[in-house]
């Protein structure tokens, strides 16, 4: 067979059972395969960065690897942000683009981005983990399975660069599929896993420490180890707060949930690991952001021990040094966690009054959320919490929700409680504007049974809305909530401190989305009253293609993120 055909049959064979592409002369020999090969399903997206983000929003759902194709040159640059946004949130994508001949690299070729014209390669190092040409047909099958691995193990994108002659080039297809531990290893530092459970023993301060908490991050998920966090908290009653990007990671109704921590966080955990009182504080699976530690607050570090779990140790240490840092898989920590016993039980069995008590109180000071009255206004134009929180209602409990860069981003980290692993999805670090609707295609491709809802601004709308024709195309049933404010909302909030002149730049004129989506080929309703809300919702879930909610919001309403901008002005004060 040639290249091409090696090429998606193996990936057929390691069960990717979906391509993501933008088709073009340079992909050309890719087209056959990926249209006659069992077993693999192939979807055209509007735009090569759609199609990444569709590959990210599958890996992140399905927890294998996720795979977008594009030719080089405009492809390459075009798909630049959607890798570098995978990177940022750790998410294992494999990037392959078609190249130029090897004979004609470097003469004028069109298109020509190969390393003696555009060097595509290079224009991806920076935002992969590893960039690639397969310089030679001997070496398509070993650098394809280098770049899985290093995607599976690394936790990043990967490119390979295939020029035409290597996806013509005569293949033997000798797949042998990559082990589990691949996708999630298993491996532990057990010297340093027991230096950290040690802090918990009766012997180690006399008194052994009581009030701790868990802050999760996403590495959990990537480990799937949340079974093992929720057993490790209900055997010691540990109470568990999570990153955004860890949302749902514990049903948010868990009697030991706080929430989401960081940006856009609850009530409950801001109030609990900024208190003094948190003697240890085990962060697992978070790389400690500027979002996950509420702008570098140092109220969080706790009184005794700082203990950081994370399979990567690269992530250990960036922000604070820890006291009992762990280089681990989340899921082989929490496994030993939840099976101590001796002194160590001991130690955690003692606390357990204490962190309930600790729990009560700080449930006590208030609701979960913050600004919980939002939620029942009337008002016209839409109070964002309102709009929030009467979706929300209409949606089944297992509903996935696909989060965009905006404004809505805090009302819906807020207001959207999420009940299980993988419910909440976003491009968290980097952010970039317009992904959500492609993200929630590819999530919705991977976990066909889950409803899925996307939240975007009109902003976001403007970049990537063109991704509603794909999931028409494909008759992929997406719920479409537009936060049609009028404005990039969240940068409104400081243009309109600048003065006339920078507010007006923030401006988007009216535009009828529904329209827009009917012309795509989805359809869709505005809503004015958030008596409208929950009907629209509940019809676009009944949908066989998606539908989109746009709701006319006011965007004087300031977002619910007090303790960020608390957190924020005391770190300008003092840097």
């Amino acid at each position: 067979m040639d290249g091409a055909t090696c090429v998606v049959s193996s990936l057929a064979a390691e069960g990717v059972d979906h391509l993501f592409m933008v088709p073009g002369g340079l992909n050309d020999p890719f087209m056959p395969p990926m249209t006659e090969t069992e077993g693999v399903r192939t979807v055209v997206a509007a735009h090569e960065a759609g199609a990444a983000y569709m590959a990210d929003g599958y890996a992140r759902a399905s927890g294998r690897l996720g795979v977008a194709f594009g030719i080089g040159g405009p492809g390459v640059t075009n798909i630049v942000t959607a890798l570098a946004a995978a990177r940022a949130d750790r998410s294992a994508l494999l990037a392959i683009s078609g190249e130029v001949a090897t004979g004609t690299e470097g003469r004028g070729a069109f298109q020509d981005g190969s390393g003696a014209a555009l060097d595509d390669v290079s224009v991806l190092r920076p935002v992969t983990a590893r960039s690639l040409s397969v310089n030679s047909p001997a070496n398509l099958q070993p650098y394809l399975r280098a770049a899985a691995l290093t995607a599976l193990r690394e936790r990043a994108p990967v490119h390979l660069s295939i020029p035409l002659d290597v996806q013509r080039s005569e293949q033997l297809v000798d797949w042998t599929p990559l082990p589990e531990a691949a996708y999630r290893p298993l491996a532990i530092d057990r010297e340093a896993t027991d230096a950290a459970l040690s802090v918990f023993s009766m012997d180690a301060h006399g008194q052994p420490a009581a009030n701790v908490i868990i802050l999760a991050g996403p590495g959990v998920r990537h480990a799937r180890a949340e079974a093992a966090l929720i057993a490790a908290a209900e055997r010691f009653d540990i109470p568990i707060a999570t990153t955004l990007s860890g949302k749902g990671l514990v049903p948010e109704d868990h009697p030991l949930s706080l929430g989401v921590f960081g940006y856009g966080g609850s009530r409950w955990a801001s109030e609990a690991i900024l208190d003094p009182a948190v003697e240890v504080l085990v962060v697992i699976g978070s790389g400690l952001s500027q979002r996950d530690t509420l702008n570098w607050d140092p109220k969080m570090l706790p009184a005794r021990e700082l203990v950081h779990v994370e399979a990567d140790p690269a992530l250990i240490g960036r922000t604070w040094p820890s006291s009992r840092p762990v280089t681990a898989s989340p899921r082989a920590f929490l496994e030993l966690l939840t099976s101590v016993d001796g002194s160590i039980a001991a130690g955690l069995e003692s606390g357990r009054s204490a962190r309930q008590a600790f729990l009560g109180d700080v449930r006590g000071r208030g609701p979960h959320a913050y600004e919980a009255e939002d939620t029942t206004r009337d008002t016209e134009p839409m109070h964002p919490a309102r709009f929030v929180t009467e979706a929300r209602a209409a949606c089944p409990r297992e509903t996935v929700l696909s989060v965009d860069s905006g404004a809505h981003r805090a009302w819906c980290s807020q207001y959207w409680p999420s009940y299980g692993s993988g419910d909440y999805v976003s491009l968290a670090n980097l952010a970039p504007m317009g992904g959500a609707i492609p993200l929630g295609i590819g999530a919705k491709i991977a976990r066909p049974e889950r409803p899925i809802v996307v939240a975007t601004g009109d902003g976001c709308m403007l970049m990537h809305g063109m991704e509603l024709h794909t999931a028409a195309r494909y008759s992929i049933p997406l719920v479409i909530l537009v936060f049609d404010n009028h404005s990039y909302g969240n940068i409104w909030y400081r243009a309109k401190e600048m003065g006339a002149g920078p507010e007006a730049l923030t401006d988007i004129p009216g535009l009828s989305w529904p329209e827009f989506a009917r012309a795509m080929g989805a359809d869709g309703v505005a809503v004015s009253h958030p008596g409208e809300v929950g009907e629209a919702v509940a019809h676009g879930l009944t949908q066989s293609k998606p539908f989109l909610v746009s709701a006319r919001i006011d965007k004087h309403y300031p977002t619910p993120i007090a303790p960020w901008r608390q957190a924020v002005a005391e770190w300008e004060d003092s840097h």
